[in-house]
């Protein structure tokens, strides 16, 4: 039902932007166009989350609407990056990484946009939103205003994984950096006047709990800095850690336990310590049962796949929105490889996503 050269020919011309945040509004001037002939309202927030309304067709008025919804930015800046079709998928040329993650699902969202348009297909009222800065902090979809949306259920295909994917649940996370304080001293004429801060950040990362705590939970110490020179007894020192947990109650305790860890170690030195919040989201979870999921799989279905369950350890726009109280679910994308330089988007992959998002847009 959809136009499969059309859909290939908006992926191509949008990644073939350079959209790494905040450098994403040349893809939606691309968009801006077919998004207006298919009849959207289209209306861009101070942040620059574009989103768009089409009215519902006569009779569908009383069905409740839905929203998709996709980020235009990348992981990473792709200046030079041409896609090279080959072995019926989209490749990059290895100079960065594609930009299927989420391009893929900005080109499926407005084709079935325009295939609605140019069959004259019945709908109820369809809202889209295209984020911006999701790959560097979710920022677009944290400074959307809900206020507006009258969906009360929002599909976000940004997940890894053959088209048909559901994602019940997506973690609790929070990355922050410590900065253990101690005091300079000579090193070799009165080390014993000196506080030793990394001596407090060793200790520290000995007595976390770290790496796979459960089969829900990770906590991980990334980075570590500190130390002026050998002949000084360090005042400062750094970690960055993160923690993330699919079950809220286990992301508390081990956050707390990260936390607990630092401040024994300052106190066993005579330290100090601080504390910067880098990035944290809340988590969600589905039931199999639930609306939104039905929605899903319903629609899955009409495009001829079998819908499939999963979780997903990394979090998206979704984990903001279900945040405020709008339901949103996360769906697969079908890309392969994403966020390395060997990233590919599978043409069969591309065209499903483009159908199951047709099928939510008529609520079939």
């Amino acid at each position: 039902m959809i136009d499969a050269d059309r859909l290939l020919q908006t992926f191509l011309a949008i990644l073939r932007i350079d959209s790494y945040y905040p450098q994403e509004d040349a893809v939606v001037d691309v968009l801006r166009p077919k998004l207006k002939r298919v009849g959207f309202e289209l209306s861009v927030d101070e942040h620059r989350n574009v989103m768009g309304v089409l009215p519902a067709t006569p009779g569908f008025e009383s069905t409740p609407p839905v929203m998709l919804c996709a980020h235009t930015d990348t992981v990473q800046p792709t200046p030079k990056m041409q896609p090279v079709i080959r072995d019926d998928a989209v490749h990059t040329d290895g100079s960065s990484v594609l930009g299927a993650d989420d391009k893929a699902a900005v080109a499926a969202i407005v084709e079935a946009a325009e295939t609605v348009a140019d069959q004259g297909l019945p709908h109820p009222a369809v809202e889209i939103l295209f984020t911006v800065g999701e790959d560097v902090g979710h920022i677009g979809s944290k400074a959307f205003d809900v206020a507006p949306v009258r969906s009360r259920m929002v599909f976000i295909p940004d997940a890894d994984g053959p088209v048909g994917g559901i994602m019940l649940a997506a973690p609790w996370m929070e990355s922050a950096e410590v900065t253990f304080h101690g005091r300079a001293a000579h090193a070799g004429m009165e080390p014993e006047s000196g506080r030793n801060a990394i001596a407090m950040l060793a200790r520290a990362i000995e007595q976390m709990p770290l790496g796979r705590i459960d089969d829900e939970t990770t906590s991980n110490v990334g980075t570590v800095a500190g130390g002026e020179a050998a002949n000084i007894v360090p005042p400062d020192a750094s970690l960055v850690w993160q923690v993330r947990s699919l079950n809220e109650s286990k992301f508390l305790k081990v956050r707390d336990e990260v936390l607990h860890a630092c401040r024994i170690a300052c106190d066993d030195f005579g330290g100090e310590m601080t504390k910067k919040t880098i990035r944290e989201c809340s988590g969600f979870r589905f039931a199999p049962d639930d609306p939104i999921v039905q929605r899903a799989e319903s629609a899955i279905r009409v495009a001829g796949l079998e819908p499939w369950h999963s979780v997903t350890c990394g979090g998206s726009d979704a984990n903001e929105f279900n945040a405020k109280g709008l339901p949103s679910v996360v769906i697969s994308v079908g890309y392969r490889d994403i966020h390395t330089n060997q990233e590919s988007m599978p043409l069969c992959q591309l065209n499903h996503l483009a159908e199951v998002c047709l099928a939510l847009m008529l609520a079939r």
